[in-house]
């Protein structure tokens, strides 16, 4: 019931345009709801609980007709001492905020690596139209690889396990590999069987991409330069606190359906080959993978029928690198991004610290990414974003904010807000249906 009320004063709200993220939950450290008060009193004794070891990093909901609704949030294993690595929120609040119940059961987690039948460490989770949860299980715990990384997919009606696929050993490099972010895209929905699905994962160390085909049961690595981070924005800066850190490929999408132009390219913003036997290769219409680097300031992307087709792959993962496009310089760091049905590519930004839109109708430029929402104090690090479909038919933006900067410096304050989940319905946010606010052509990237 609190949760219920919880999602009904944030983004039930009158009709005003433009309005600022609403606040869903925040915490100052995190508080885990154990099965029992033994449980968690072992978790303790056996260094498998230490109070403010995690940081979480991403969020996503799941709408019950029924009600019961679910807000997922993940917090990964970057070191020992988290009991809980994929949970979501409970009724029950703290002082430090609300406590998050384990997902699906505190036993799948309870292990840390032990059985690799349970959940070893998950950074992002994705809901899918078909009332399904793909998990993204790295089976890592700091730089330890205990377990394969692993895809497990929940039935959301009955929270039951109904599919899991191990990532094959050579499509990931032990010790250096963490896959970090999968993009789910379903091609036939509801009333559709839901079998054809392609999901997408982004190896954040590897600097890599593994796409996995759901129907055949089967996925292949592809490689590219452009999933490897840039050392000029391998410096992070925010609010006063810098740390280094070479992520490379992590922030992943999937556009709208694309037309080809008559110079051959998709849209206004992915190029033509210069090679027209390249060219002759690529359907009418597409779809692409938008991606980037978590150190980088450009945006990429590469077609979905190219990586869709493990023919070109499988041999060869670094095969076709001039299908992979620099499409635009956005002139800081981003980490997690998610599209909406109209076409507009969501993302947070470090520098300035906001949330920013890019319509996919134009070119990939600082006049036209939008900043959509801004707050020094409450948008400091969005690792988590999804578009999500509420039981209404609304899409709402949704967005995890974890001040990261204030673990990699050692510098995070338990008695101020250090996390903050916040949502909107995207028409309330955007007071329409495209991306509209100032540009960032003034915002340019501190020197160090």
């Amino acid at each position: 019931m609190i949760l219920q009320k919880l999602l009904a004063l944030s983004l039930i709200i009158g009709p005003v345009l433009c309005e600022n993220l609403k606040s869903v939950a925040e915490w100052r450290d995190l508080e885990f709801q154990f099965p029992t008060q033994a449980d968690r009193q072992n978790a303790l004794i056996q260094g498998k609980y230490v109070p403010g070891n995690g940081v979480p990093i991403d969020v996503d909901i799941a709408y019950r007709s029924m009600g019961g609704s679910l807000i997922f949030v993940t917090i990964p294993r970057f070191t020992t001492g988290i009991p809980i690595t994929l949970g979501t929120i409970s009724g029950m609040a703290t002082t430090n905020g609300p406590m998050i119940t384990a997902y699906p059961d505190y036993r799948t987690q309870s292990s840390h690596g032990k059985d690799c039948d349970g959940i070893t460490s998950v950074f992002r989770v994705s809901v899918d139209k078909c009332k399904r949860l793909w998990v993204l299980d790295t089976g890592k715990i700091g730089d330890s690889q205990l377990c394969q990384p692993q895809l497990l997919v929940f039935d959301l009606t009955t929270d039951r396990l109904i599919h899991r696929y191990r990532i094959p050993i050579d499509q990931f490099n032990s010790p250096n590999s963490l896959l970090v972010t999968s993009v789910v895209d379903v091609r036939n929905p509801p009333p559709g069987r839901c079998d054809q699905t392609m999901v997408y994962i982004a190896d954040v160390t590897g600097f890599g991409i593994i796409v996995y085909d759901y129907k055949r049961h089967r996925s292949w690595r592809v490689q590219n330069k452009l999933a490897f981070p840039h050392p000029k924005y391998g410096t992070f800066s925010i609010k006063g606190d810098s740390f280094d850190l070479m992520d490379g490929v992590l922030g992943l999408a999937i556009s709208p359906p694309v037309t080809r132009t008559a110079r051959g390219g998709y849209g206004l913003f992915y190029p033509s080959y210069a090679d027209d036997t390249q060219n002759t290769i690529l359907p009418t219409t597409n779809r692409l993978l938008f991606f980037h680097a978590l150190a980088s300031a450009t945006e990429n992307a590469v077609p979905l029928s190219l990586l869709d087709n493990s023919t070109i792959w499988e041999d060869d993962p670094d095969a076709m690198p001039r299908s992979f496009r620099e499409i635009g310089y956005r002139g800081t760091q981003s980490a997690a991004q998610a599209t909406d049905s109209n076409g507009n590519l969501f993302f947070g930004l470090m520098n300035p610290i906001a949330i920013a839109c890019w319509d996919t109708n134009t070119e990939y430029t600082k006049r036209n990414i939008k900043i959509v929402a801004q707050n020094d104090e409450t948008l400091q690090f969005a690792s988590g974003l999804k578009i999500v479909m509420n039981g209404r038919g609304e899409e709402e933006l949704w967005v995890l904010t974890c001040r990261f900067q204030k673990t990699m410096t050692g510098t995070r304050n338990f008695k101020e807000i250090n996390f903050r989940i916040q949502a909107l319905q995207v028409s309330k946010l955007l007071g329409g249906t495209r991306c509209r606010g100032s540009d960032t052509t003034s915002f340019a990237f501190p020197e160090f």
